[in-house]
């Protein structure tokens, strides 16, 4: 998808005739600096596809399809744009022909495009995974297989419609005479192709990724006050429980050293277990704040023995620590701990979320971004764009295939599980 201006090519022409062009050294650094980025293109889609392939379990979700047939798309971008847009970046000229530019011009237009409109497909798919209780039971193989067929006819129709004529007319003149392989410069057709393969697609990824994350936020939100609310009606039974246990005269309470509370009511002994987690990171014992209490009576006949046994523990209690067992309903916090304590389950994983949607938001924009405004740019202004700004826009948008193994794989535990036996099997540690 690079691309030149017709006054470029001019330049481009005049360079090369002249017999000017990046000198050694800077060829083989670009030259080695492009082969790192397509070697790490190649291997990371790579291990994607044969992670889909190889493990039962990813083979089984229809969702992972979508990563599949994306990694399938960035792998084609490896294997084919790059390699022949590296020559052409290095040697500052297209020495391949008319044909083989069509046809590199098409490859590069479909898997690019494709490789976007999967970015789409994969925020819609978490949206109605989020919103639709009913979406996860019926995302059949079949539904996924919708989608990607939809994904790749949109992308081929818009690689394909150069070749059927919609072209400028200076195509064939740029690649025999002055050595440049760039995409039809016609105006409507750079509206067409840049809006359908990237305008319209960066607008609904932003859109739907905001509609998660605020879907997000009010499930995190429910899951919050749903726990509030447990934790107040667990409370108001345990209480009620304990008021009726009250008897007339009130009971003397032992605290033996393994955190049970004995009881003596007229009789009759009740063994109250009462477990209490405390925060281990709190600095002092005062500070120590209660997580869960669960409370279990045991009601058996006092003997003579049981009796003495009870005032033996009386004696035992007062050796036990206040941090044993702290049942408290107010507790006195530094500003410090009471952040601590605020920041919950629910906020981390929302805060998670929002990271993780801005990584995926925030890379697509920034690869692709540069690029398509150039390409709008170029055919309606005509002005003359430096050859460098089309390099480095051009290859920015490439990088992006080689990033989406890392974005949508590794936040996710599946995946990284089955990298780690992929490469166990590489290094010969486990049978195929």
């Amino acid at each position: 998808m690079m691309g030149i201006t017709p006054n470029e090519s001019v330049i481009i022409s005049n360079v090369i005739d002249s017999g000017r062009g990046l000198s050694v050294w800077l060829s083989v650094v670009i030259g080695l600096l492009l082969f790192i980025l397509i070697l790490f293109c190649v291997v990371g889609n790579l291990f994607v596809i044969l992670a889909v392939i190889l493990e039962r379990e990813l083979r089984s979700r229809p969702q992972y399809y979508l990563i599949f047939s994306l990694a399938v798309a960035d792998l084609l971008v490896g294997l084919i744009v790059t390699p022949l847009g590296a020559w052409s970046t290095v040697k500052q000229a297209w020495p391949f022909g008319v044909v083989l530019c069509d046809f590199w011009i098409s490859v590069d237009v479909l898997v690019c495009t494709s490789s976007i409109l999967h970015l789409v497909a994969i925020a819609l798919d978490r949206y109605w995974s989020i919103t639709d209780i009913y979406y996860v039971q019926n995302r059949t193989k079949q539904r996924i297989f919708y989608m990607l067929l939809c994904i790749w006819v949109v992308s081929l129709l818009i690689s394909l419609a150069p070749i059927f004529g919609w072209k400028d007319a200076q195509f064939v003149a740029r690649v025999q005479e002055q050595h440049v392989c760039l995409i039809s410069q016609q105006i409507s057709y750079q509206v067409f192709s840049t809006a359908t393969a990237f305008y319209i697609p960066l607008c609904a990824i932003i859109f739907v990724y905001y509609k998660i994350m605020r879907a997000a936020k009010k499930r995190f939100r429910r899951e919050r006050d749903r726990r509030t609310i447990n934790r107040t009606f667990d409370g108001s039974l345990q209480n009620k429980a304990i008021l009726q246990k009250t008897p007339t005269k009130p009971p003397t309470v032992v605290f033996s050293q393994d955190g049970t509370n004995v009881t003596q009511e007229n009789g009759t002994i009740i063994k109250i277990n009462a477990k209490c987690d405390s925060n281990p990171n709190s600095a002092s014992d005062d500070e120590r704040t209660p997580i869960q209490c669960e409370t279990v009576y045991i009601e058996t006949s006092m003997s003579k023995n049981d009796s003495q046994a009870i005032k033996s523990e009386t004696k035992k209690a007062a050796k036990v620590k206040k941090n044993k067992c702290s049942i408290q309903s107010t507790v006195s916090l530094t500003p410090k701990k009471k952040k601590r304590v605020k920041e919950s389950i629910e906020t981390r994983r929302e805060r998670k979320a929002w990271r993780t949607l801005a990584i995926i938001t925030g890379t697509f924009v920034a690869c692709w971004t540069p690029f398509f405004l150039v390409s709008l740019y170029r055919p309606i202004c005509g002005c003359h764009i430096p050859p460098l700004v089309e390099s480095v826009t051009a290859w920015l948008g490439y990088l992006n295939s080689a990033l989406n193994p890392i974005i949508y794989t590794l936040f996710s535990m599946d995946f990284r599980m089955a990298f780690q036996r992929i490469i166990k099997r590489l290094c010969f540690l486990k049978d195929f």
